[in-house]
């Protein structure tokens, strides 16, 4: 009798015991320690989620310090179960994700908060639910519209691109470029500077939200197109979620999806500025093109969206066109 109940007791301990050790999730993304990435979304999601799962959770960060920080392996690592939740740039994963490279076309996105709002809205409503079948989403975002920026030559005019060797975010910004005789290459951010001091590159097409070091010392000319942005994702391993404690499973879904997505408008707002900032001091020249010379764009690369669009109909995702009307009209386009 003494021993059963020894028995039950010890039981009863060890289960308690178990349940009272803290979840751990490991959280990777592409950019260093001291990014923005790093400071005001990895580290603050792990502050909330261990208070408002009552100390139930934990997160360890790997950052591009580490191997798990590489740009093309985040999803890979999500879905492996190397890392439980990652930060990625879509444009970097290769051929993962194509329907959401839809809002990366040119002159879609007028801002980081609509873009990352009509973005999140096409994954919820069904559009882009296909392509993250094997994951629990945790936000998608884009960043504000991007720039092209170059080392010596002034861009005005679309013609201006004819010959420029350029770094490229994404395939989809590329094959704008290309329509336009420009010679893109499609660099990661850790391969980007070294390719510009080493005289590979002309100018980079990218946002002023850039963690590029000593970006501001070499791209001197910035064209303030603003006609494409790039799309990121949060993922999350989707058999560790659901095992999650319910309330573990409970603190992550309070910080996630919609809440979590309508903060990255503010937040690239404020990692633009240092860049932009910068932008407008002596030896630099920020170039606005005025309406006509835009129409002129826009007019310009329209061919390569109607091209894309029908590229990706004909290569695994055939709502293309309806999802990319659906997603103009959301955003007043």
């Amino acid at each position: 009798m003494h021993s059963k109940l020894l028995i039950a007791a010890t039981s009863l301990l060890v289960a308690a015991t178990a349940h009272a050790q803290p979840v751990t999730l490991k959280f990777s993304h592409f950019l260093g320690p001291t990014s923005f990435f790093q400071n005001d979304v990895a580290e603050p999601f792990a502050r909330e989620l261990e208070a408002r799962s009552g100390g139930r959770a934990k997160v360890e960060i790997y950052n591009a310090a580490s191997p798990l920080g590489k740009p093309t392996e985040q999803a890979s690592q999500v879905k492996s179960g190397a890392v439980d939740i990652a930060l990625g740039l879509r444009g970097a994963e290769g051929d993962k994700f194509p329907g959401s490279s839809i809002i990366e076309l040119p002159f879609v996105v007028p801002s980081a908060a609509q873009g990352s709002q009509v973005l999140w809205e096409l994954y919820k409503d069904g559009t882009l639910a296909n392509e993250y079948r094997d994951y629990k989403v945790l936000a998608l975002f884009v960043h504000n519209p991007g720039l092209i920026h170059t080392t010596s030559k002034r861009v005005l005019n679309l013609s201006d691109l004819k010959g420029l060797r350029l770094r490229s975010p994404n395939r989809t910004v590329s094959a704008a470029l290309e329509h336009v005789g420009a010679v893109p290459a499609v660099l990661q951010v850790n391969e980007v500077m070294d390719a510009v001091k080493a005289g590979k590159i002309e100018g980079i097409v990218t946002n002023w939200g850039n963690p590029l070091q000593g970006f501001n010392d070499h791209m001197k000319f910035h064209t303030d197109t603003q006609f494409y942005t790039s799309a990121f994702f949060i993922l999350m391993n989707r058999e560790r979620y659901e095992a999650l404690p319910s309330e573990v499973k409970a603190a992550v879904d309070s910080i996630c999806c919609d809440a979590w997505v309508a903060k990255f408008g503010p937040l690239w707002d404020k990692w633009d500025a240092p860049v932009r900032e910068g932008a407008m001091g002596p030896g630099h020249e920020v170039i606005v093109p005025d309406a006509a010379t835009m129409a002129q764009w826009r007019d310009g690369l329209r061919p390569v969206s109607e091209r894309y669009l029908a590229d990706l109909s004909a290569k695994g995702f055939p709502d293309a066109r309806a999802a990319y009307e659906r997603m103009l009209k959301r955003l007043g386009r």
